[in-house]
């Protein structure tokens, strides 16, 4: 059985080659969105190029562009549109269709239209236009009332950047010293990161809002790289619907972006979103300095006039105050005339009463004189009287003691010296010579005196004492029995 025609692989493929080669012999045109630029140390750049559906990839194709491509179409790009190229771009590639044995079909990137590019951002900034539109919050930073006095500002920038330190310095440089209070909350204010920088930052704020004012998104330095991240739907979505108004300073562009169109207030640069707010400061500060350079005048005019009416015042006062003076004076003299008639009244009055007291005091003091001396005159009778009697019944009392004493004396003398003789008696029945005269003998050991506490042992030398003789004794045998 014959083998049936075959090919080597690399046979296959160069056939494909060849094929595409005359199938594709020219360039064309084809939109896709750059997925992912993957630009290589060398300088060649191999992008991922998709199409999407319902943000589903229905197509993916690798794309190839030499560096001396690439640096062209870099330049040119961003001379035009003003942004460099970046991932998740949709863009218009000039390409050439190629097949690879190793890597299969491609695409070589021969250019990129800018021009597509920038259609497609106005078309970005156009849609998020008509989008805010629709929902009715276009214009809704723009209704919202600010503060008479906004000097507590929010200010979404970056610490280093030029626009910053401007707008700060203009702010606390104004000869008449206006306070600002501003907190800085950083963000990144250019290109794609900046959409979800400043949303966040915008979502801080929110939560403390009662702290500002208003908020500021300041930019400054960086030309006008990186604009379209301002025509996002999201971001002026979050910027027209923030409670506070949003205040921007992210000029050095031709075209207004969406964040400035539908913010409260934008200036072309940091500056002059500075300036405004200074100028808010010296229209309320404009009647103020009026007011000073007619307060001196109208000081003085008030002073004179308020001088006027003090003078006529005073002398009004003072002729009043005479003749109240003189009414009082008069109405003193009156009252003390008359305190004056009334104190001679009373004391005219006093002495007579006086000198009848006092000849009432004279004769009564007589008087009572006289019956004191009387009442004396009587004790001294009284006790003249009864102290004789007295005292004779006292001396009686004592003789008639003296006279009983007298006749008791004997027969207590004698019952005493008989309780002594008795007494005398029992004393020498206890005497111990009396004891040992009737048999009795007192026996002791070396201890002393036997007893009951003090008791012999066997063979223990006794020493008795008679009224006779004194005898010494061993102990034979010892009981206690008494028997």
């Amino acid at each position: 059985m014959e083998s049936p025609q075959h090919f080597t692989l690399k046979q296959v493929a160069e056939s494909i080659r060849k094929t595409i080669a005359e199938r594709y012999s020219r360039t064309y045109w084809v939109t896709a969105e750059m997925h992912k630029l993957n630009q290589t140390r060398k300088g060649h750049c191999y992008p991922e190029l998709v199409q999407k559906e319902d943000e589903s990839i229905v197509v993916e194709m690798r794309g190839t562009i030499w560096k001396q491509h690439f640096e062209r179409i870099q330049q040119k790009f961003f001379e035009i549109v003003k942004e460099p190229l970046h991932d998740g771009m949709e863009l218009l590639f000039h390409v050439k269709i190629t097949y690879h044995p190793l890597y299969n079909i491609g695409l070589e990137i021969i250019d990129i239209d800018p021009n597509y590019t920038l259609g497609a951002l106005q078309r970005e900034r156009q849609e998020t236009l008509e989008r805010l539109n629709r929902e009715g919050i276009l214009n809704a930073n723009q209704d919202l009332e600010m503060a008479l006095v906004p000097k507590r500002l929010a200010i979404i920038s970056q610490a280093d950047s030029k626009g910053y330190s401007d707008f700060v310095t203009l702010l606390n440089g104004h000869p008449k010293r206006y306070h600002f209070s501003t907190f800085l909350f950083e963000a990144t204010l250019q290109g794609d990161a900046a959409i979800t920088s400043i949303q966040n930052q915008l979502k801080r704020i929110e939560k403390i809002k009662h702290h500002f004012d208003a908020v500021v998104i300041i930019r400054g330095g960086g030309g006008e790289i990186g604009m379209h991240c301002y025509n996002n739907y999201e971001l002026s979505k979050a910027i027209a619907t923030f409670p506070l108004p949003v205040l921007t300073g992210i000029g050095h562009s031709t075209n207004l972006t969406v964040c400035e169109m539908i913010a409260f207030r934008n200036g072309i640069t940091p500056s002059d979103m500075a300036y405004f707010l200074l100028r808010i400061f010296e229209e309320l500060d404009e009647p103020l300095d009026e007011i000073l350079v007619k307060l001196p005048q109208q000081i003085q005019h008030f002073m004179q006039g308020a001088t006027n009416q003090f003078a006529q015042l005073a002398r009004a006062f003072q002729q009043e105050v005479q003749a109240a003076i003189q009414f009082e004076k008069n109405d003193f003299l009156n009252t003390v005339k008359d305190f004056e008639f009334r104190v001679k009244h009373k004391m005219s009055y006093s002495n007579q009463l006086l000198s009848e007291l006092r000849n009432q005091i004279r004769s009564s003091s007589s008087y009572r004189l006289e019956t004191q001396k009387r009442k004396l005159d009587n004790n001294i009778d009284l006790l003249q009287i009864h102290g004789k009697s007295f005292i004779n019944t006292g001396r009686q009392s004592v003789l008639n003691q003296e006279n009983q004493l007298i006749r008791s004396l004997p027969r207590t003398f004698e019952s005493e010296e008989l309780k002594l003789e008795k007494a005398e008696v029992r004393l020498k029945l206890l005497d111990p010579i009396t004891v040992l005269q009737r048999g009795y003998a007192i026996v002791t050991n070396e201890k002393g005196v036997l007893s009951a506490k003090n008791k012999s042992k066997v063979g223990e030398e006794l020493k008795i004492v008679t009224d006779a003789q004194t005898l010494t004794a061993e102990v034979k045998a010892a009981s206690s029995d008494k028997n």
